[in-house]
């Protein structure tokens, strides 16, 4: 039986980035995804100006930029109703590095910290994960499913269901009404 402060159920980008952030913080945490692994389709391919000012706080944003592969790159979005017709619309979005000189020139607090970063899931999960794992009070569990939740007076009780069928239960005697 495991006691721990807080239980994330989800080992994406979201959970990993809320496990370090506790983490760092000094908060116990256990971190539960089913998959074993990350998703072969990955559902991001960007991090936003925003998720990239958090990053950085986390001590993170110099990692995912040295990880992704797309950093000289302009990601200007066409739309087109047709590929051999001109576009109807084009925004223009500078690469990483005019991004970072243009942020750099600005002193009136109207653009962000961070620019953007165009890094694959694939990319990114792997270094996330490892950020979380390093840290002493978080623990993660891929291949893990978070089956229910109970509380009562002494805490919540968590079920959870292994790769091999086995099931566990947690309880965090932290939690209290």
């Amino acid at each position: 039986m495991l006691n721990t402060d807080v239980l994330i159920a989800g080992g994406g980008p979201v959970g990993l980035t809320l496990a370090i952030a506790l983490g760092q913080r000094n908060v116990r945490v256990c971190l539960v995804e089913k998959k074993a692994q990350p998703e072969f389709l990955p559902k991001m391919e960007r991090t936003n100006a925003r998720s990239m000012e958090m990053f950085r706080r986390l001590g993170l944003a110099d990692r995912i930029r040295a990880a992704s592969e797309y950093t000289p790159l302009p990601t200007d979005i066409f739309l087109v109703t047709a590929l051999n017709e001109p576009p109807i619309l084009r925004l223009l979005y500078p690469s990483v590095p005019e991004a970072k000189k243009q942020i750099e020139q600005c002193r009136d607090g109207s653009l962000p910290l961070e620019p953007y970063q165009l890094i694959s899931q694939y990319t990114m999960e792997p270094l996330l994960r490892a950020a979380a794992e390093a840290l002493p009070g978080v623990e993660t569990r891929f291949g893990v499913e978070l089956i229910s939740l109970e509380q009562d007076e002494h805490g919540v009780t968590a079920a959870l269901s292994g790769d091999k069928g086995t099931e566990s239960i947690e309880r965090s005697e932290h939690f209290r009404n």
